[in-house]
């Protein structure tokens, strides 16, 4: 797999590091101290993506973010998917957020005219 395909449709170099810090600063948030556990719960999402959509497959973000929350929780890290999960959320929110700002911003420079 080579790419990944971002919430505004971009194509992005898939890196699995990404994956590995994600899962490392949320396993951090609830006292893990093993990055090394970190990495191999990458590899397993790695392993899952390669299976599920192959060499040439794209995924989105959201579905490697829901391969990762299902490894978490199989693997025994409730703890670690909880965080990542309330991580994934108030992304979310920041993101409508920022979504709504915006609109506001339009709407105003269109009753500036």
């Amino acid at each position: 797999m080579k790419y990944v395909r971002k919430r505004d449709g971009r194509l992005e170099n898939f890196d699995q590091e990404r994956i590995t810090n994600a899962i490392w600063k949320a396993a951090k948030a609830v006292g893990g101290k093993d990055r090394e556990q970190a990495k191999k719960i990458s590899d397993q999402v790695a392993a899952e993506l390669k299976r599920r959509f192959g060499e040439d497959g794209v995924p989105t973000v959201e579905e490697i973010q829901d391969i990762v929350e299902k490894m978490l929780i199989e693997d025994g890290h409730a703890r670690t998917a909880k965080a990542y999960i309330l991580y994934r959320k108030q992304h979310q929110d920041l993101r409508e957020l920022a979504s709504l700002l915006s609109s506001a911003d339009l709407v105003d420079q269109y009753l500036d005219i």
